[in-house]
């Protein structure tokens, strides 16, 4: 199971690189996409399929232990949301108007 987890995330990285690429804005659009171009910088899916892995390696040893697992999955689910949303949250130019 945890070949077909790294062989898989393999695929993944390769795609992710090369979205970046074709999405990184050229020099002159920089300014206007700094905070994008820092999000994206921050994320990694290596790290967080490895975070992936740990928290199912984690669930699956709490598995039989009841409420400590809803508890565990639910704060993993919380997370996971929260990490969710800042990546979709859209970003949003303020344009000054000049009088």
């Amino acid at each position: 199971m945890e070949r077909d987890f790294e062989r898989i995330g393999d695929v993944l990285v390769s795609l992710e690189e090369r979205v970046r690429e074709d999405l990184m804005p050229g020099p002159d659009l920089l300014d206007i996409a700094d905070p994008l171009t820092h999000l994206v910088g921050s994320w990694s899916l290596e790290r967080a399929r490895d975070a992936a892995w740990a928290a199912s390696r984690l669930l699956w040893s709490l598995r039989h232990t009841g409420e400590v697992y809803e508890e565990c999955a639910d704060r993993l689910d919380a997370g996971v949301g929260l990490v969710g949303r800042f990546l979709l949250t859209p970003l949003t130019r303020r344009v000054s108007r000049t009088a």
